[in-house]
């Protein structure tokens, strides 16, 4: 009898494969995988931003004023608290454009004060009344030093303008001698700014100017505290004085200005 053996090819390549594949997967799942490690934020990329603030400073005025020989300068003394009853009308407002560390700030006060009483200076046969108009233009480059969540320093560089407008009443029973003058002239300043933030919302703040030019001297300074109502509306109250010392020929005005200042903030 003849036996007869089979020798068809057995497919152990595929069936080779197969098992490795099951045994890496196998090995591969033994292994722990490394934890993906989540990308850091990117930052945003600087945007323009605009801050509009409209104020009231209750200034008083302390100082000497003087239009035109033979009237004598006249001292002025009206405390912050007596504003009310000698300030005619007035406009004040600032301005704040920024992008990344880099501003412009500007500041505007147009204001006219009428003391009520007469000085009677020492020597002169005659009772003298004083008004005062001023328009008081800021404009200043800055940068921020410093820009830290807890606070930010900024410095800054620009030129005050000043238009001055003393008028003096001298009463003459049964007449009045009216005499007026004006001024423009402009101060180069420099100044920085300190933000200190105290919680969220609650922040303190104090800005300071100095600077000279036309003026033989002139310093602003502020200084107080602001509440951020949201990302676009803040409050803020403080104190405010400003003094600028100018001579011009017989115009003087050698005056402090001084009181506390409650205003309102909007960021665009």
């Amino acid at each position: 009898m003849t036996m007869r053996f089979s020798r068809r090819p057995v497919a152990v390549a595929p069936l080779l494969a197969a098992a490795l594949t099951a045994g890496s997967a196998a090995f591969a799942a033994d292994i722990p995988s490394a934890r993906q490690e989540p990308a850091p934020p990117q930052p945003l990329p600087p945007r323009l931003t605009f801050t509009a603030s409209a104020y009231l400073w209750a200034t008083g005025l302390e100082g000497r004023l003087r239009t035109l020989p033979p009237l004598p300068a006249a001292k002025v003394s009206i405390g912050f608290d007596q504003v009310m009853k000698n300030f005619d009308g007035g406009l004040m407002g600032a301005g704040e454009v920024r992008y990344d560390r880099y501003l412009l700030f500007v500041d505007l006060i147009a204001s006219k004060i009428s003391p009520n009483k007469t000085v009677y200076p020492a020597g002169y046969p005659a009772g003298v009344k004083v008004d005062s108009a001023a328009f008081i233009g800021l404009a200043a480059a800055g940068y921020r030093l410093i820009d830290d969540p807890a606070y930010s320093i900024d410095a800054f560089a620009g030129v005050r303008g000043f238009a001055m407008k003393n008028t003096l009443r001298v009463q003459v029973l049964p007449v009045t001698l009216k005499l007026a003058e004006s001024e423009q002239w402009a101060d180069g300043v420099v100044g920085a700014r300190l933000k200190v933030n105290l919680t969220p919302s609650l922040y303190a703040t104090t800005i300071g100017f100095v600077g000279k030019g036309g003026s033989r001297y002139e310093w602003d300074v502020f200084g107080g505290l602001g509440y951020a109502f949201n990302d676009s509306i803040s409050a803020f109250a403080g104190y405010r004085a400003m003094k600028v010392s100018y001579r011009n020929g017989d115009f003087i005005y050698n005056a402090l200005q001084q009181g506390p200042v409650l205003g309102l903030n909007a960021r665009f």
